[in-house]
Formats: structure tokens, sequence, C-alpha cells
């Protein structure tokens, strides 16, 4: 008995998402990252000037990703609701190199706070990563078939790299010069976790039974990251740095164009921008052996911008 009213609610709630006010989705997407994320290390809590910067690229990043989305329409299609939940994993590998600059004058006696003391190039490996998109808004109907779509978004990412062997160039008068490093020497690991909250619009359309675009924008600066550098010695972490940083801007356009050869099957092709920058918080500075620890405040940044492209296959119910 108990089953028979499983397979009657089972069929009857199929049936009523399949009703024409409802959509419900449900697909996989293919693509790839292309940008860098940014570590700031700032002279001091009151200046731009940069004491360091670390850049790690994502040139570029394969992934795999679930979409998830749901949209109920009144009848005739005047106003409705909607929410959909995108999930992506990057496949872990080499993603091109981390560069490492310093601007260090002060310490070897230049009165030049600009000046370029230090660089480094090393192979970046992107050792995990994670996105996580969820958004829940409210559709009107402007014109036809076309929608203008006001919505809430959150957004998290975490990503995780490995920097190793390269080379680094110091200056003449610090004895060193170039320096080569082993391969299989790693020189630092970096991760990044953010929690980003975000107003946002699009301007759906739909031209024919076959084709339809949807394109939107987001700007907030609701921003939060907790950003962790290790910095090894023998493989293992001998200094560990936690930036707390918050706010700055984020800004975030994007254009999907979609095909439906049938009605419970849609393929669409993505294209994201996404850009934080400005972030900025405090540093908690840990030696691993000792256990003490000490406080930076207002001297820490974190960035990241990066192209998404993608693909993405979805079944209609």
């Amino acid at each position: 008995m108990k089953k028979l009213c499983f397979f009657i609610f089972f069929t009857a709630m199929i049936f009523n998402l399949s009703a024409k006010e409802h959509d419900f989705s449900i697909g996989v997407s293919f693509g790839m990252l292309n940008g860098r994320a940014q570590e700031i290390v700032y002279m001091n809590s009151e200046t731009d000037n940069k004491l360091s910067e670390l850049l790690w690229d994502l040139k570029p990043l394969p992934y795999i990703g679930l979409d998830i989305k749901y949209s109920w329409l009144k009848p005739e299609n005047k106003w409705g609701l909607f929410a959909n939940g995108l999930i992506k994993f990057g496949f872990s590998g080499k993603t091109g190199v981390m560069e490492d600059r310093d601007w260090s004058a002060e310490e070897i006696g230049i009165d030049n706070p600009s000046w370029l003391t230090h660089y480094s190039v090393h192979d970046n490996k992107t050792e995990s990563a994670m996105l996580m998109d969820f958004n829940l808004g409210a559709s009107f109907l402007i014109f036809q078939k076309f929608l203008l779509k006001p919505y809430l978004s959150y957004h998290y990412m975490h990503f995780s790299w490995t920097a190793s062997g390269g080379s680094a160039l110091h200056p003449a008068w610090s004895r060193t010069g170039h320096i080569s490093i082993p391969e299989d020497i790693n020189v630092v690991i970096y991760e990044q976790t953010w929690h980003i909250f975000s107003p946002a619009i699009s301007f759906y359309g739909e031209f024919n039974r076959f084709f339809d675009i949807e394109i939107a924008f987001e700007a907030t600066p609701f921003i939060w990251c907790i950003a962790k550098d290790g910095h090894l010695s023998e493989n293992k972490v001998e200094t560990l740095f936690t930036d707390y940083v918050k706010e700055g801007i984020f800004i975030e356009p994007s254009f999907l164009f979609s095909y439906k050869p049938t009605d419970h099957f849609v393929l669409s092709l993505s294209f994201t921008y996404r850009d934080i920058n400005k972030s900025r918080g405090d540093t908690l500075k840990k030696d691993v052996s000792s256990s003490t620890s000490t406080i930076n405040r207002n001297t820490s940044g974190a960035g990241y911008n990066a192209v998404d492209f993608g693909i993405i296959s979805k079944f209609r119910f």
C-alpha cells in the first residue's frame, strides 16, 4: 500500500511539473575557466603600495558541473518565480604559472617603494576547485515572450594551488642573482574560499520555438574571503598566513544562448566573466614550529578574475 501511495504521489508530481506553467530541468555542463587569482600584501594598513603580489594562473582549468532549475509562470506568463543551482568541479592539474613579485626596497636601503626588487616564476598546479551558484528571483513579462528577471545570487568558490620548481631573479646587490629551483621542490601552497551575495538582473528573450537568449549582470560589495598561504621548507609548512578579507567590488556579466530541438532537451552555450578586486583585510601570521602568532591589520588583499566558457545539456520535465 505504501508503495502504491508513493507511486501515485510521484506520478502526480511529475504530471504537475509537466503542466504548462511549470518548468523543471536538470543537466550537466562542461567548460573551462581562463584567468587567475591574486594574493597581495600591502606595505602598511593605510597605503595601496604593494609589498608583495602573487598571481596564480587558471590557464585553463577544465571543469564538469551539474545544473538544476525550476521555474513557475502564472497563466499567460505575466509573472512567475524561479530558482536554480549550479555546481562545478575543476580537474586537478597544471594550470600555468605562479608569479611572485616583491617591492622590498626599504629592506635593502633603497629610497624608492615602487622599485621591484624580487621576481620569481614557478609551475602552478591547481589541486582542487569547486564553484557553486544559487539564484532565487521573479520574472515579469515585458513584451510577448521577453522577460525581465530580477533575482538574488549567492556564490561560493574554493580553490587550492601548489607552486613548485621554477626560477627566481634577485637584485645584483643581494649577491644571489638568478636561482633555479628543482621541479620536485614545492615553494608555496595557497587557497582561497569566497562567499559572495549579490543582487542581479537578467533579460530573457524567446525568438521562436528553437532559440532563446538570456543576458545577465551582477554587481555587489558584499564579499568575504578566507585565504591561506603556506610558505614551505623541505615541502613542509614553515609559516602560515591566513587572510580575512572582505568587501571590494564584484562584477559578473553573463550570456546564455540555448537551442531547443525538442520540448524536453536543451543545449546551451554560456559565457561568463567574473571579476573580484579591492578586497582587503587582516592577516594572521603563525610560525608552525613555535606556534607563535601575530596579527597585521588591513595589510592583506585578494582578487580573482576569469572567463568561463561552458556547454550545458539539460533535460526538461
